[in-house]
């Protein structure tokens, strides 16, 4: 039971890297088309969000790709955590610490999830991305790149 607990936390805490904007890791694909405006993709590996074209604050998050990004995270945050624990196992003020802190930062993750959604919100959300069609039909020249991995 413990486990399944510690997954649904880390997949709550994980989708925040998302919703959130925290640009820890950001890969664009930035796309020419003749006289037709493009906007700029943000994948992680799956394309989950995008730019709006008619507010400059306002993007788009495509849900199907925000899901499995979070999965691929929480995969790799449980592999850390299991890590961690195996190294921690004799020290037990450092594994209850250890513990409250994740209590802590998922709490913060619920926290910034309603305050960031519940006020003033441009952004759209769509089940999926059709990223790839535009770029077929609009015959548009794409780079992918990194923009960042580390925080702002």
């Amino acid at each position: 039971m413990r486990i399944s607990l510690k997954i649904f936390a880390f997949y709550v805490f994980s989708i925040g890297f998302f919703l959130l904007k925290l640009n820890w890791f950001e890969y664009v694909f930035e796309c020419n088309c003749k006289n037709d405006i493009f906007p700029k993709h943000y994948a992680f590996p799956l394309v989950y969000r995008s730019n709006g074209l008619g507010n400059s604050m306002s993007e788009t998050f495509f849900i199907s790709g925000i899901l499995l990004n979070g999965l691929v995270i929480t995969i790799l945050i449980l592999i850390i955590d299991l890590c961690l624990l195996k190294l921690l196992k004799d020290r037990k003020f450092i594994v209850k610490t250890y513990s409250f802190l994740q209590i802590l930062l998922l709490l913060f993750s619920i926290y910034s999830y309603y305050i960031s959604y519940t006020f003033l919100n441009d952004d759209s959300f769509e089940w999926k991305s059709d990223f790839k069609e535009q770029v077929k039909i609009y015959k548009a020249e794409c780079k992918g790149y990194f923009k960042r991995i580390l925080l702002n």
